[in-house]
């Protein structure tokens, strides 16, 4: 009689046997055999990949969930994403395309979009009747008798909007009785510190519309809400600048800036995407060359204070001279411009000038009025970034996150031909298109000595690393699971708060 171990040898040389021949057969590999009879639950090995993740019971009532432990999002949008229109006539003078020529700009849209230039009148005074009208969520522009679409923050809404979040101007999804997401529209031409003011005049409207509904509904008085910001690109720095500074004017040229932290009394976290916070060389390209689409001369570019401030910082190097690689160009310097002939000062762009200033005649009083604008808005620039680059810790109570992309090349340094002052593109960086990893990080080893880990003067909680582009962060799978974990099962230090509240008042109930 054979016994229990033989019998097991014979069992497992019998099934190496039957394994071969299935190997064997045309065509049969391990890959195709796992395939076949593997599924992903329960597996260790198999290397499926998903479109959508599995939600659970937790973060079902995660979403569920209407009540102040989560705090109000308000999605800030970058350059470009803001409609605008007259004020006086009503007309859109941004955000609708059916009329626009791929081409070409009409002359009134070039006046209706360009800044009011003024000569010896300061940027806050220079009046015109455009105002913010609202956030692009999509956007369609027709183009030699096809329409293309393309969508603009859609897919944000649409994501914060499946996690639970009720938008504003939507209708009641899940049985939500408020709106706890919405939306700062601004006019994105216009000084960035000047926005963040108009920031704060947002944020105290819709605290005051959320303790409002907390009173009602769960008797809360002058509940102390908090909000989550969301800004992409130059959204971002419209609210780093407010969580900083809150409403203070930039300091005088000279003063060194003083970091309050003043927006931080009324917001817990701070999410920026793609955000150029140590800025990018395509404003300054530009200025200079133009933009494809929309097709808007460097003149117009021109007059807008924001693409100045949004220009590279000067630590980075971005800009250096043709026949001297290592003596960098202080690009914040009117001398610079004037020399160069960049943006503005360009003869070249005096065709665009005799539109945008219709009632000066002469081309040596339109250079003036150019030169004095070009020296304006360097000068709020410099004291924009300079702002923005003081490090300073923030508060406890304060949550900075940043997503950016890193998957396509994007410009980092140009060269200058110091005799004509053109630019040539020398150096490429990870990026999305627009922003390099290194901007958004704000990594000092740009233009700095390297070391084996960044360094920064911002002092962020969490990074997220996408392989997407500029405007395709927020359609990356993995943002929409990680934003939401973020804003809905990371609790912050105010939110901390109100739940030992709840569960002393559980204690006390239980006695």
């Amino acid at each position: 009689m054979r016994n229990d171990e033989e019998h097991s040898g014979d069992e497992q040389k019998k099934r190496r046997e039957e394994m071969k021949s299935v190997f064997s057969l045309p065509g049969i590999t391990l890959a195709a055999l796992a395939a076949a009879g593997c599924s992903a639950t329960g597996s260790y090995t198999s290397n499926e990949k998903f479109s959508k993740a599995f939600i659970g019971s937790i973060e079902q009532q995660q979403r569920a969930y209407q009540g102040p432990y989560r705090n109000p999002i308000i999605i800030i949008h970058g350059f470009l994403g803001g409609k605008l229109e007259d004020v006086k006539t009503g007309e859109n003078v941004w955000g609708d395309f059916s009329g626009w020529d791929a081409f070409s700009v009409p002359a009134r849209k070039l006046r209706e979009l360009a800044i009011p230039m003024e000569l010896g009148k300061p940027l806050n005074e220079l009046k015109d009747n455009v105002v913010s009208a609202g956030m692009l969520d999509r956007v369609k522009v027709k183009i030699m008798g096809f329409t293309v679409e393309r969508n603009a923050y859609v897919n944000l809404i649409n994501i914060l909007q499946d996690g639970g979040f009720q938008p504003e101007g939507f209708p009641m999804k899940d049985g939500r009785t408020y709106n706890t997401l919405f939306a700062f529209s601004y006019d994105w031409r216009r000084d960035l510190q000047w926005n963040a003011a108009k920031l704060h005049e947002f944020i105290m409207k819709k605290r005051k519309y959320i303790q409002e509904q907390y009173k009602a509904l769960y008797g809360l008085n002058n509940y102390n809400v908090q909000f989550d910001l969301i800004g992409h690109s130059m959204g971002g720095l419209v609210a780093r600048y407010y969580l900083r500074y809150g409403t203070a004017d930039l300091p005088p040229k000279g003063a060194k800036p003083h970091v309050t932290w003043a927006g931080a009394k009324y917001v817990d976290r701070v999410v920026v995407l793609g955000t150029p916070n140590a800025g990018y060389l395509d404003t300054l390209l530009e200025m200079q060359k133009g933009t494809d689409i929309p097709p808007f001369p460097p003149a117009l570019l021109g007059t807008w204070p924001t693409y100045y401030q949004m220009m590279p910082v000067l630590s980075r190097k971005s800009v250096v001279y043709a026949d001297n690689p290592e003596k960098p160009l202080d690009i914040f310097d009117a001398n610079v411009w004037v020399k160069m002939k960049w943006g503005l000062l360009s003869p070249g762009q005096d065709e665009t000038l005799k539109i945008l200033l219709p009632n000066v005649k002469t081309v040596a009083d339109r250079r003036k009025v150019a030169l004095d604008h070009v020296k304006k808005c360097l000068d709020r620039a410099k004291r924009f970034v300079d702002a923005m680059e003081t490090p300073a810790t923030p508060p406890d109570d304060v949550m900075l996150y940043l997503v950016l992309g890193n998957a396509v090349k994007t410009t980092r340094r140009a060269s200058v031909d110091p005799k004509t002052g053109k630019l040539t593109v020398v150096e490429y960086a990870a990026g999305d298109g627009k922003v390099t990893k290194s901007s958004a990080l704000f990594d000092e080893r740009a233009g700095g000595v390297w070391t084996p880990q960044f360094r920064s003067p911002i002092k962020w909680r969490g990074i997220i690393q996408l392989r997407a582009a500029h405007m395709g962060i927020t359609t990356d799978p993995a943002f929409k699971d990680n934003i939401l974990f973020l804003l809905n099962a990371r609790p912050t230090s105010s939110q901390k708060k109100y739940l030992e509240s709840l569960e002393k008042h559980s204690e006390v109930s239980k006695h």
